[in-house]
């Protein structure tokens, strides 16, 4: 199964400029699906407007257990299916503009018995997807964007992508930003806009290390009229060669794309390193010998005040913030809330999913080790 937060191998979606120009407004597990969505259809739906995604695939792109549930992935997609997205292109004759209103997704399936959903894309969707090379397209960095926990900080990643593998200084009237993100009748106040969507997102661009990002407000009179936002841009532009885009789109005539940037390669990333001092029980421990880190809860919204005691009890020896770790509270709080079609751990929930979070609490140690003992190997041997 393809890891789509892996930072080093990142996946691409060549994402068509008028996508990226559309007015819409989703929310963020929305907006995670609809890449997911569209980079399946891009890369694996040969020809079809359908593609097909695991629940597995879904659960490593949602950050929240109660998101990741059957149930309310699927209440996303319908939710998406029912939102609309507008569209302007300028005409062929240069005389003007044409609006278009088209929906996601046309509709979905799952089937049990593979754990498996099916969704339809509308054909408006699949045709920019597809033709991304007439029309100019911007690459879209799946690992930074999942990455990201602020959907505008999503939608400002591809709006100064946009533009800055060309300009450093990259200007957008208030305008049309609210327009982009569909907040035209929003903010009145332009406070309340910088305070509530440009800071945020741009805290978070610059805190994933891919960009540095700064904004200067341009006036007209006392009012803020347009933003200049400075952007040095360090993620890489250039993913394939044009001969990588013939092989998959051997119809269309490749031309030279300007996507360079020399100075910005993944290996200088640091590294995620994690610890792997955990114990599967507390009854034998000695509390003088607990190891030493700071407790983390990965999702406190998905338990009652009573239950969230017991959890700190009885798991305050795990280390949640190893990733192995912090698969297995995901995993166990998913197969609960399935199996009890709740959306929160409840006392009456509580003990299955402790002996189901205990069995995978195992499972995961012991696929960290294999994990490490093959790292070891490749190393010693390559």
């Amino acid at each position: 199964m393809n890891d789509y937060r892996d930072i080093q191998n990142p996946k691409i979606l060549m994402k068509n400029n008028l996508l990226i120009q559309a007015k819409y407004s989703l929310t963020l597990v929305e907006n995670r699906i609809f890449l997911l969505m569209m980079y399946k259809l891009q890369k694996e739906s040969n020809g079809v407007l359908s593609c097909e995604i695991s629940h597995d695939e879904f659960k490593q792109i949602i950050k929240h257990a109660k998101d990741k549930t059957i149930k309310n992935i699927s209440k996303s997609l319908s939710s998406l299916r029912k939102k609309s997205i507008f569209f302007m292109e300028e005409k062929e004759n240069k005389k003007g503009i044409i609006w278009g209103e088209y929906g996601f997704l046309n509709g979905f399936t799952y089937d049990d018995e593979r754990k498996i959903f099916k969704i339809e894309a509308s054909e408006k969707i699949y045709d920019l997807l597809n033709n991304y090379l007439q029309t100019g397209y911007t690459p879209a960095n799946l690992a930074a964007l999942f990455s990201m926990k602020n959907y505008y900080s999503q939608r400002l990643y591809d709006l100064l992508r946009l533009w800055s593998g060309t300009k450093s200084v990259i200007n957008y009237s208030l305008e049309d930003l609210k327009m982009y993100l569909q907040l035209d009748e929003s903010y009145p106040e332009y406070g309340n806009f910088k305070r509530r969507v440009i800071l945020p997102a741009i805290k978070e661009l610059n805190e994933t290390g891919y960009f540095e990002i700064d904004f200067k407000e341009n006036k007209v009179g006392r009012k803020v009229d347009s933003i200049d936002f400075y952007v040095k841009d360090l993620d890489k532009r250039k993913y394939f060669t044009n001969e990588d885009i013939v092989a998959k789109i051997p119809t269309l005539v490749v031309k030279e794309v300007e996507v360079t940037n020399d100075n910005a390669v993944f290996d200088n990333k640091e590294e995620r390193t994690s610890k792997s001092n955990y114990a599967i029980s507390s009854d034998n421990v000695d509390n003088d010998k607990i190891s030493e880190f700071e407790f983390l809860v990965p999702d406190e919204d998905i338990f009652t005040k009573g239950t969230l005691r017991s959890f700190k009890k009885d798991f305050r020896n795990i280390d949640f913030k190893n990733e192995y770790m912090e698969k297995a509270f995901d995993d166990a709080v998913s197969i609960t809330l399935e199996r009890d079609d709740v959306e929160i751990i409840k006392v009456s929930s509580y003990k299955f999913f402790k002996g189901t979070l205990d069995n995978k609490i195992l499972e995961y140690k012991l696929e960290e080790k294999e994990d490490v003992a093959h790292k070891k190997e490749m190393d010693m041997f390559w």
